[in-house]
């Protein structure tokens, strides 16, 4: 069976557009990265700052209420390229953005184990802010991990995470609202 020209185009763009805007893996399929991580281009981040970086994050649910990250932990992520690539892969670009367990966010190749420890950690407090003194300066995405698992039977994790990119000048007080 043949399309019609239009319908051809149709699905052409929306495949298009579906893998331009997020690339997402298939269950179980591991993303390749190409960008070497270097532990040279981050290792600042070890560093005592001069600054303080605090704020808030929320979820956006599937049913469209808002979760805030209190009791959830928060990150400081500074970017390269390797982790530039990881969080355009997953959100679907480098600026803000949040993806849902749900939507089966990916598992990276390689997934270098210092990638997870140059960066600054952290958890939101019982009132959803999060705050992080002597930050160096850079740029950052500020990660904010909101999951948890149901009530049901069995219990299942839910949730997702959200992502902000930021800049943080050497002696500032950086305030950040991440949420989608």
């Amino acid at each position: 069976m043949r399309l019609a020209p239009a319908l051809s185009l149709l699905v052409l763009l929306t495949v298009a557009v579906q893998g331009t805007l997020a690339p997402k893996a298939l269950a179980g399929d591991a993303v390749k990265i190409d960008s070497e991580f270097k532990a040279d281009e981050v290792k600042f981040v070890k560093q005592p700052g001069t600054s303080t970086v605090t704020g808030k994050a929320f979820l956006k649910l599937a049913d469209g209420t808002y979760k805030d990250c209190a009791g959830f932990n928060i990150e400081l992520l500074p970017v390269a390229a390797y982790s530039n690539e990881r969080i355009t892969k997953t959100y679907g670009n480098n600026q803000h953005g949040q993806i849902l367990l749900e939507q089966n966010p990916p598992k990276f190749t390689p997934d270098v184990p210092e990638y997870h420890e140059m960066l600054l950690k952290g958890s939101c407090d019982q009132r959803g802010e999060f705050r992080f003194s002597k930050v160096p300066a850079g740029d950052y995405f500020v990660m904010a991990f909101i999951i948890w698992e149901t009530s049901t039977t069995p219990p299942r994790k839910t949730g997702g995470g959200v992502m902000k990119r930021i800049t943080v000048p050497a002696g500032s007080a950086v305030k950040v609202l991440a949420k989608e």
